[in-house]
């Protein structure tokens, strides 16, 4: 926490912090890192965190985490989280071992995330009027763009801050 003494200057002052934590310098020190997989066995390897990002907004019902890493042996691992507040939603956890940066950016372009957005309505249910089924269509063509969205803007920012840091 940085003190601020009220007697000093302002240009005395340390610049301070507004409570971003600091990325992981590009030549940081190696770590073990365990990453879970959906429907798979967690991957575990040794290396280093180039950069992450966390899209959580408040309020939102859906939301992805980006994190790209480095192993030892100079491969690259891409991590995509997608974490949701939908009833009965289970958080997915998407993991690639690649061996070029430009294949691991690849795959953060790449993602579809409409993938991650689910119906809430059971298209057999043969009590759904066809109303009903209009309206419930519409607010899942609503979910599915603000999901594109969201992981474009938090995959822009990410690139971004990569770019900056290379």
């Amino acid at each position: 926490m940085t003190m601020v003494n009220a007697f000093e200057t302002l240009m005395d002052r340390p610049p301070m912090s507004l409570g971003a934590e600091p990325r992981p310098a590009i030549r940081s020190a190696s770590a073990t890192f365990t990453l879970r997989q959906s429907g798979s066995r967690p991957l575990t390897f040794s290396g280093r965190q180039l950069g992450g990002l966390n899209g959580y907004r408040l309020g939102t019902p859906l939301w992805h985490e980006v994190n790209l890493f480095q192993t030892e042996d100079g491969r690259y691992v891409t991590d995509i989280r997608v974490f949701s507040k939908a009833q009965g939603a289970k958080d997915q956890f998407h993991v690639s071992v690649v061996d070029q940066i430009e294949e691991a950016l690849l795959i953060f372009e790449g993602y579809d995330a409409r993938q991650d957005v689910q119906a809430d309505f059971d298209l057999a249910d043969p009590t759904l009027a066809p109303a009903e089924l209009i309206v419930q269509a519409a607010a899942l063509k609503y979910r599915l763009a603000e999901a594109v969205a969201q992981y474009r803007a938090v995959v822009a920012s990410f690139l971004q801050q990569l770019n900056q840091g290379a």
